[in-house]
């Protein structure tokens, strides 16, 4: 197995058909790739995108570690309010990690990590890391910061 087969779709239903791939979201959509398209939303393959080896396994190792919670908190037994806390602390390591990527990729094509909230709580209007207030011109979600790197 290669680095880009731990993220590249299993199958071509939720596959990118975008011509160019203007800008990326790293997002968890209960698949096996975090990487997709900032129009269309659909899966990426890291070898379209021509990530490196080292990218391929930092956005890997990343997804293994904010799967693993944002699956506990779906499961919503002991451990849901634990995730909660986990993937809305702005500081904590699967956050800094993930904006750290989108950053390294935006080199090439902006990225954006999409950072947890639970609609039980509202709706955000402010970036988590930074507190300004989000852009809302955006074609889904509820809004972005460039700076920060975060969708929301």
């Amino acid at each position: 197995m290669n680095s880009y087969d731990k993220l590249r779709p299993w199958t071509d239903i939720e596959s990118c058909e975008c011509e160019t791939i203007s800008s990326l979201v790293l997002v968890d959509m209960l698949t096996d790739n975090p990487i997709h398209c900032g129009f269309c939303r659909c899966e990426v393959d890291p070898e379209r995108i021509e990530l490196t080896t080292d990218e391929t396994e930092s956005i890997a190792d990343w997804f293994s570690a904010s799967n693993a919670l944002y699956r506990l908190w779906l499961h919503s037994g002991e451990y849901e309010n634990y995730a909660k806390e986990r993937l809305l602390d702005p500081n904590g390591q699967v956050n800094i990690e993930g904006r750290q990527i989108a950053r390294e990729i935006s080199a090439r094509i902006p990225t954006q990590m999409w950072f947890f909230h639970d609609t039980d709580d509202g709706e955000p209007t402010k970036c988590p890391v930074c507190c300004n207030a989000l852009d809302t011109n955006v074609k889904w979600g509820a809004g972005q910061c460039q700076t920060c790197h975060i969708h929301i």
